[in-house]
């Protein structure tokens, strides 16, 4: 209902897709009532989210975690070039500025990216529901939620002069769309659900959130980067090991990040 209206007020200084107004639209709402939402489910406290310890541990905690993902993606990566399902991008210009630029963006939506989906998913909502239930259940739970928000895309654009009031209603249709396509999605919503699952246990392991922002950052820098250094290679016989979300997230990345799902699980055992 907001994205009509501010897309008509920016239309004045700025030419924005309607769909970009749309999804920053959902995040403002999200921002505004997630605090009502903390009391309603009777968090009183950042310690109860996983945000515990000084804030020099959360620091060091969080460049743990970064480490951590960048080496969960490595087999990845490594996976991607060898079965040439993506191929070295010659185009790109290697530079000392190029290359910094690189990385400080990646790292930056990274950071960003992970310190509000790991709140949302690792936070409140993994919180709460174990409240309820068990810790598996939650578990389980926040992950199929995780991925599953991850598709809610719209496919077509919308054209500026035929915007109205209803079109964002027209958006929220046409993005929960590709979750009817199962067999389009599949390999994809498997990799992103582990993905959760991954920082679900690490969260409540170690009731430490910011080593899941930590792990979601050095993924996103990872995958930003990669993509960004190489280009997608369809002929080749191994296509089936990436997703069809990103290009980089499948089947293959789902069995690397079941690996060390399990890794973790006989580690809190010993």
């Amino acid at each position: 209902m907001m994205a009509y209206p501010i897309h008509l007020f920016l239309a004045n200084w700025f030419e924005l897709d309607f769909d970009r107004v749309a999804a920053r639209s959902v995040l403002l709402v999200t921002i505004i009532l997630f605090f009502p939402l903390l009391k309603i489910l009777k968090i009183n406290r950042w310690q109860e989210l996983g945000f515990s310890g000084s804030k020099n541990q959360f620091f060091i905690d969080t460049g743990k975690g970064i480490g951590f993902g960048i080496l969960i993606m490595l087999p990845v990566v490594i996976g991607l070039l060898i079965s040439k399902n993506r191929v070295i991008d010659t185009d790109w210009e290697v530079t000392i500025i190029n290359v910094l630029s690189l990385l400080f963006t990646a790292m930056l939506a990274g950071l960003i990216i992970a310190l509000i989906e790991e709140t949302l998913f690792r936070g409140a909502m993994l919180t709460a529901i174990k409240k309820h239930s068990t810790a598996m259940f939650a578990i389980v739970a926040s992950s199929f939620i995780y991925a599953m928000v991850h598709f809610l895309q719209p496919s077509d654009a919308f054209s500026a002069q035929a915007l109205n009031w209803s079109s964002g209603f027209a958006l929220l249709k046409d993005a929960v769309h590709p979750l009817t396509q199962v067999n389009v999605i599949f390999d994809s919503f498997i990799a992103l659900f582990a993905a959760g699952v991954l920082l679900a246990i690490v969260r409540l392991n170690s009731n430490r959130i910011a080593l899941c922002i930590g792990i979601h950052a050095g993924w996103v820098l990872t995958i930003k980067v990669f993509k960004r250094v190489t280009d997608s290679n369809i002929h080749t016989e191994f296509t089936f090991l990436t997703g069809s979300y990103d290009k980089v997230i499948g089947y293959l990345a789902a069995v690397c990040l079941t690996v060390f799902i399990i890794f973790l699980l006989k580690y809190k055992k010993t």
